[in-house]
């Protein structure tokens, strides 16, 4: 039974998949399983990684595929839908698929895992030439951890005190939260239903939805600030210019007064115990 189960988000981007896997073959703790949570890849997804997945296996790591069809952006509802395939993980960790982990990653988590944790940690941005120059034999060597700048380092050094002192003064939007390195205990992901599949298409939304929910919570969970200790490594691409909040497909719907267990989550006709009052 594996104490801890990584979440990948995965959407047609094999190459960068494979080299994410890589990185999970070098963890020194071998106490996790993976899931892929897959919003409508073609097959060719998992042709590119499946010997990345068999050298897992053999290792004892575990993959799963949990795949649905492509219906645009539902990543919040592909990812609850793999952590109900997962129900012997006590810690619950949500990564994106063109992330490479340092090889400590897994054991950072679980190391600061306790009852009804909540972690958040951060990504150092890789260039497009950094990203270009990744191979086989510098993600198996680790090589790539060396691979950081000095204005990414001081960026997720101000992301942590952000985080810690907004946390302690009580502000709102505090941790910051990113989707592509973040963890929870399974009972407080479950105090709270899980994802809200309510947040459909690309934008703000989802990973500040889950942040606002759990810091509503009373009694408090103890929060793990691991910026500058366990951030992964964002391989570039291409991205469309940010636009205007106002203009995010999920902005109207994230400045309505939500529930703290949402309604379409993990479960989809939860008892309200836990509601508008929080």
């Amino acid at each position: 039974m594996a104490t801890a189960s990584v979440f990948i988000s995965a959407y047609n981007n094999g190459p960068a998949l494979r080299f994410s896997l890589l990185g999970y073959l070098r963890q020194d703790c071998r106490d996790f399983n993976i899931s892929i949570a897959d919003d409508g890849s073609t097959a060719d997804l998992m042709e590119e990684i499946s010997p990345i997945v068999d050298e897992l296996s053999a290792v004892g790591i575990s993959v799963e595929h949990v795949w649905h069809e492509d219906q645009g952006f539902r990543k919040n509802k592909i990812l609850n839908e793999a952590v109900r395939r997962s129900p012997d993980s006590q810690l619950l960790i949500f990564t994106d698929g063109d992330c490479i982990p340092p090889a400590g990653f897994v054991s950072s988590h679980l190391q600061h895992h306790c009852s009804r944790s909540f972690h958040v940690a951060g990504a150092y941005r890789m260039t497009e030439a950094s990203t270009l120059s990744l191979n086989e034999e510098n993600i198996r060597s680790g090589a790539y951890e060396s691979l950081k700048t000095v204005d990414q380092i001081r960026d997720l050094k101000r992301r942590y005190r952000k985080s810690k002192w907004g946390t302690l003064l009580r502000r709102r939007r505090r941790p910051k939260i990113l989707g592509l390195n973040m963890a929870f205990d399974r009972s407080l992901f479950e105090e709270i239903n899980g994802f809200d599949e309510g947040f459909i298409g690309w934008g703000l939304g989802e990973d500040s939805d889950l942040r606002d929910r759990v810091m509503r919570l009373r009694p408090r969970p103890p929060v793990r600030n691991l910026y500058t200790v366990n951030d992964v490594f964002h391989q570039w691409h291409p991205v469309p210019p940010p636009k205007p909040r106002h203009e995010l497909e999920t902005w109207e719907y994230y400045c309505q007064k939500r529930p703290v267990r949402c309604m379409d989550g993990l479960l989809k006709d939860p008892a309200q115990e836990i509601g508008e009052e929080r």
